[in-house]
């Protein structure tokens, strides 16, 4: 029996390292508490502060300009106490800074050496019932002064701000945080044994994460060097929450500084379930004895990584995809067809009332259909930045910051395939899928349409039947991949007869409304309010848009049967992102990452004998997926830690994928299992939904769901700490024309 329990113990495997995921906990102290640079802190980070990538196992934080400033909200003026905890980035220690609230000086602090704590008290007479502005004005010493930009000095970025502490005076515990070689309120720090999260009580701090098969918590807790110099005790309880928010502990231990080393804890985690788990751990002063400083070490969850979406941060090669040879489907070619805007909910193979795409249908019943495929971003630049990279939005930043390119430095797939003689061409609809190193690494990139729309020049999906027969006929020897990109069924909403009125009369939209920006655009802003008629006629025109260009992939298919390259060529079939149609008072794309923006198509077609016909996969997808997955069929090797997507020719474990929208301050979704999170950094708003009960998103149940919402806002926060954004590569200006065709499209207001 013990060898049998020794085996079962050995394949268990850390699932969930808390300590490196302290950052994005949930913290609750008696104080007000603000832990920069994390999503809780950023509706309260005003003015001042800039994203800092925080190492593995380091706490968050945000580097600060000259002047940061802080919202605070109480209800009415009292003695505070504010704790600090900064410190000065290189060469900019000694920088000097007054403290100001509501624009009163309060005080000054100056820098020292490394990381510590500043305790400033808050009188009551500065302060003010509701919102209060806590500033500071940093002064740089001379070497910084130097060193920054004399054409920018505003630029200068003088300290490293981790967390703000603020409570009444006279709080004991708050006031121990603030004294000379403290610890922070909550952070990641190396213990006796391990790397451990460091914990001020009293307080507790929750992780919600959906529990492998066979999970195990284990943790060695321990006073912090501190502590037990100041002789105190402190006791720590664990406890998990079930979906209603009720608690129960599963453990408690006293530790006293006159204890011996303590021995590691190890807990049965309740078993698998069908939603998350909070494990809610606490640290309070034992009978008064302070400070109550806690230290976690090495606090990890172990169980079946098969079972759950594993977060490993750094783990680019998940393990169904460990095996970094490519699979290789022969001789086989890849073509990759982009619908521009084409929404999964339109199409008749995912289940849509209407036959709007009878030639796609045709290619899914012999292929594989990916009934969940998402989208990182909403709008087609940054999608394709990310199909051509296998990179997030927010680490190449290309459609998100103005005027930048994909990095130098940051391999697409056309170059790597192009390296290992695969021959790369591609054929746009879209002008705005063009620049910006999106065509980097083609032997050929063609814009095939022309969009001005307010001179009644519009090129529909038939101009490629010009470009395509020849260049298939052409590629009839050797390997290649082809990429098309068909504009429709995008805006403008205008296909052409019979397509116009396949699925409903011509009315009662105008050609005007339909074909140019300002009618949806008014409608967006509030102007204008538009009638069930309208919104069900734009309906008809968007599926029309749709069917006019499936038709056209029936003549893509039939060119390159004729060519003799059907059955020798992977096909797949995609979308950049969907497109709103007023279901949640939208229209369009870019702004929203509702379900009908942000699920896609996704349709593979293997070469004749090469791979499974007439499947469906119900897995969770991303577009990051798709350049190692092209890669694998055609054969090349990627350096590991080129892609962050798996590739779909592979065995799978669970997946989550974010999108965002290409908002500064962006509103996120997550989706993983059933359930999608919307959140909005602005205010931190949450939306919930089941998706498989509730696809059309009516039910929000953030608030009968609150450990998926919790859980999904965490994996969030996870996933924004560990990034590390790439230095994109600067873009010449747009020129007139190309501001012209993005006027016409719809992307400019």
């Amino acid at each position: 029996m013990a060898a049998a329990a020794g085996c079962r113990q050995s394949e268990r495997a850390v699932v969930y390292d808390l300590v490196r995921a302290a950052p994005s906990a949930d913290a609750e102290f008696p104080w007000e508490y603000l832990a920069f640079g994390t999503l809780a802190a950023r509706p309260f980070q005003e003015k001042g502060f800039e994203r800092a990538p925080a190492e593995p196992f380091s706490d968050s934080h945000a580097a600060v300009r000259l002047k940061p400033q802080v919202l605070l909200r109480w209800r009415e003026p009292a003695p505070r106490l504010a704790v600090l905890d900064a410190a000065p980035v290189p060469g900019a220690a000694g920088a000097s800074a007054s403290v100001h609230l509501n624009g009163k000086s309060i005080g000054r602090l100056v820098l020292e050496d490394g990381r510590r704590r500043y305790a400033f008290p808050l009188p009551a007479e500065a302060q003010r019932s509701g919102g209060n502005r806590f500033q500071l004005e940093f002064d740089l010493p001379r070497a910084a002064r130097t060193a920054a930009t004399a054409a920018a000095p505003e630029a200068a970025l003088p300290a490293r701000l981790y967390s703000l502490s603020v409570g009444l005076a006279g709080d004991a515990d708050l006031e121990w945080l603030g004294r000379d070689g403290a610890p922070p309120a909550l952070g990641i720090g190396q213990g006796p044994k391990s790397r451990a999260i460091v914990q001020a009580g009293p307080s507790a701090i929750r992780f919600a994460f959906r529990p492998p098969d066979r999970a195990e918590l284990r943790f060695t807790p321990d006073l912090h060097p501190r502590a037990r110099t100041a002789g105190a005790s402190a006791v720590f309880a664990v406890a998990v929450e079930d979906g209603s928010g009720a608690e129960r502990e599963i453990w408690r231990g006293r530790v006293a500084a006159a204890d011996r080393a303590p021995d590691e804890v190890v807990l049965e985690l309740p078993g698998p379930a069908d939603g998350p788990t909070t494990l809610v751990l606490r640290v309070t002063p034992d009978g008064g004895r302070r400070p109550a400083w806690g230290l976690w070490q090495g606090l990890r969850v172990l169980g079946d990584r098969r079972s759950v979406v594993a977060d490993e941060p750094d783990a680019q090669t998940p393990p169904g995809n460990a095996d970094s040879r490519p699979v290789g489907l022969g001789d086989a070619s890849v073509l990759l067809i982009i619908l521009d805007a084409a929404g999964a909910r339109h199409f008749s193979c995912y289940g849509y009332g209407r036959r709007t795409t009878p030639e796609i249908d045709r290619i899914a019943s012999e292929g594989v259909v990916y009934e969940r495929a998402y989208t990182p971003a909403v709008f087609t630049r940054s999608t394709m930045a990310s199909v051509w990279t296998s990179q997030n939005p927010d680490q190449h930043r290309v459609g998100i910051d103005e005027d930048v390119g994909i990095s130098a430095s940051r391999p697409t797939l056309a170059e790597l395939l192009s390296a290992r003689g695969v021959y790369a061409a591609g054929f746009i609809g879209n002008p705005v899928a063009r620049g910006f190193g999106l065509d980097r690494g083609f032997g050929e990139f063609h814009s095939v349409y022309t969009q001005k729309v307010n001179l009644g020049q519009v090129t529909k999906a038939e101009a490629f039947r010009k470009v395509l027969p020849a260049f298939f006929q052409a590629r009839q020897g050797g390997r290649f991949f082809a990429y098309v990109h068909y504009l429709e069924p995008h805006f403008p909403y205008d296909p052409p007869p019979p397509f116009n009125t396949m699925f409903g009369p011509d009315a009662p939209l105008s050609l005007v409304q339909r074909r140019e920006k300002e009618w949806f655009w008014a409608v967006n802003e509030g102007r204008v309010a538009a009638t069930p008629e309208e919104i069900a006629h734009l309906t008809r025109l968007y599926d029309g848009g749709l069917a006019y260009v499936d038709r056209e992939v029936g003549f893509l298919r039939q060119t390159l049967e004729q060519a003799g390259l059907w059955d020798r060529t992977l096909v797949i079939l995609s979308a950049d992102h969907g497109e709103g149609l007023q279901e949640h008072g939208w229209i369009g794309h870019m702004k929203q990452v509702h379900e009908e923006a942000t699920h896609v198509p996704l349709i593979v077609h293997y070469p004749a004998g090469k791979g499974p016909r007439g499947s469906r996969v119900k897995d969770v997808v991303s577009l990051l997926d798709l350049a190692p997955t092209i890669a694998d069929a055609l054969g090349v090797t990627i350096p590991p830690g080129t892609f962050v997507g798996r590739s779909l020719l592979r065995d799978r474990s669970p997946s989550r994928v974010i999108t965002r929208n290409t908002d500064l301050d962006p509103t996120y979704a997550v989706t993983e299992d059933r359930y999608r999170l919307l959140f909005e950094t602005t205010d931190r708003a949450r939306q919930l939904y089941d998706v498989l009960a509730d696809p059309g998103e009516k039910s929000d149940l953030a608030g009968a769901q609150p450990g998926w919402a919790t859980a999904q806002a965490q994996a969030l926060q996870r996933f924004l700490l560990a990034l590390r954004p790439e230095k994109p590569s600067p873009i010449r200006p747009l020129s007139p024309a190309d501001l012209e065709a993005m006027k016409a499209l719809g992307y400019v207001n």
